[in-house]
């Protein structure tokens, strides 16, 4: 059992690069993170890509979700 706290809870699978993570929250298995703002008491389920984004307090982001992926014409 995960217990929550202050400090982040990362799972070892998961990738976070340059991103600002909440107390209270939670990173889940497969995580791709990137450039992220993730506000307290906020989690991820498994396999969600989120890049370049704000995410507020006591979001709770389903698996398989991608939240502004790349290599789409802009």
């Amino acid at each position: 059992m995960v217990m929550l706290g202050e400090k982040p809870v990362i799972h070892e699978t998961a990738t976070v690069v340059d991103c600002r993570l909440g107390r209270y929250t939670q990173i889940g298995e497969g995580i791709h993170m990137s450039n992220v703002a993730f506000g307290d008491y906020s989690y991820t389920a498994r396999f969600v890509d989120i890049v370049s984004s704000r995410i507020d307090k006591f979001a709770n982001i389903a698996a398989f979700v991608r939240i502004n992926p790349g290599n789409h014409p802009t």
